[in-house]
């Protein structure tokens, strides 16, 4: 009986990450996956060849710009080249998002 349920829990999971994960904007989640390690791998190379800064250099500069702590981090390369997008939780209590430029640590936005 419990591995009966076991499976029926199991299928429906399964069905609904199918379901979740099949296709969004033409693009398969097994596609998606790819084109997520490839950009990690890219942006891996960008830091080694000292093209963009690592995020502990970025998180420097960012936490003593904006008074506060890097909660949230994400490095995504856009049309104006790698940015880090952070959320930085400051003394005040108020969290920032930040927009930054990977390469100069130069903060793009903040809202």
């Amino acid at each position: 009986m419990i591995r009966a349920l076991r499976n029926i829990l199991f299928l429906v999971l399964a069905l609904s990450l199918s379901t979740v994960f099949s296709f969004e904007n033409g693009v398969s989640a097994r596609g998606r996956a790819a084109a997520s390690h490839d950009e990690h791998d890219d942006a891996l190379a960008a830091i080694k060849r000292g093209e963009i800064m690592s995020f502990s250099q970025i998180k420097r500069v960012v936490e003593s710009r904006l008074g506060g702590r890097v909660v949230d981090l994400k490095l995504r390369r856009t049309n104006q080249g790698w940015q880090y997008f952070l959320r930085v939780s400051r003394k005040d209590g108020r969290v920032v998002a930040a927009v930054v430029d990977a390469k100069t640590a130069r903060i793009l936005s903040t809202s």
